[in-house]
């Protein structure tokens, strides 16, 4: 008996892909971060081809959204100082994640989703001063066009500003920032028709994950359910580094 798939993944796959996708975008239009910190390691588990060029595309909904409700909360000096640092960061992203194999690039996946973790608990106070957002928007740019995380050097360096403005100002950086990213990974050979294909099954999640988070961002920003995510996040990203390394 040949198992069910949709777009070529198995079942179980593709509703794990689009569940995870959903809560990160929750979070992501409730706080400014969360899709790839959260769903980047089940998505490479599921289909290699997932990361990190989908991920690029599918917060793109989010992003635009909340910066276009918030926008009298951005912080614009911040976001163009961090982009200055993206496009060098973005660059050598694309460059590196050409040249790995898929083996490497779980293992970064893993490594740099565990070190999210970690810099989102961190009690050490950084002020979004220009280097700190240019070193950050570097950071971002290397990270988020490598393997699709991108938000935790950004949330790092707001994460004690006011949460709209943090909220704000982050996705519009990613909007902007975004874009370039996908540019740089259709020049890189990365982003085809099959990333684009994956895209659109993560696409209504995202969609349906902002709707829900403009009706209960108030509630989850600062709640509980912060801790659960990123508790979420270091497991799977545990299980990619150990189903790579011990196969």
């Amino acid at each position: 008996m040949t198992a069910f798939t949709i777009m070529g993944l198995p079942a179980l796959g593709a509703l794990a892909c689009v569940s995870v996708v959903y809560v990160g975008a929750v979070m992501q239009a409730a706080t400014g971060v969360g899709v790839g910190i959260l769903s980047s390691p089940v998505l490479l588990l599921v289909d290699p081809d997932f990361v990190p060029a989908c991920i690029v595309i599918v917060v793109l909904p989010i992003t635009f959204g909340v910066a276009w409700a918030d926008r009298s909360h951005i912080d614009k000096p911040g976001v163009t100082a961090a982009l200055i640092g993206r496009i060098p960061g973005l660059i050598l992203g694309a460059m590196v994640v050409a040249s790995i194999s898929d083996d490497v690039l779980a293992i970064l996946v893993g490594v740099t989703v565990l070190g999210g973790v970690i810099v989102s608990l961190t009690a050490q106070r950084f002020t979004p001063t220009p280097t700190a957002l240019v070193i950050a928007g570097f950071g971002s740019g290397f990270t988020g066009t490598a393997v699709g995380v991108g938000g935790p050097p950004m949330a790092l360096t707001y994460q004690h500003s006011d949460p709209v403005t943090m909220r704000a100002t982050i996705s519009l950086f990613f909007s902007v920032g975004s874009l370039l990213t996908a540019f740089a990974l259709v020049v890189a050979g990365e982003l085809g028709p099959r990333q684009l294909q994956l895209a659109a099954l993560l696409l209504p999640s995202v969609l349906l994950g902002l709707a829900t988070a403009r009706r209960y961002k108030d509630r989850l920003v600062g709640s509980a359910v912060r801790p659960i995510v990123l508790g979420l996040s270091a497991f799977s990203a545990i299980a990619l580094l150990v189903r790579t390394l011990w196969p």
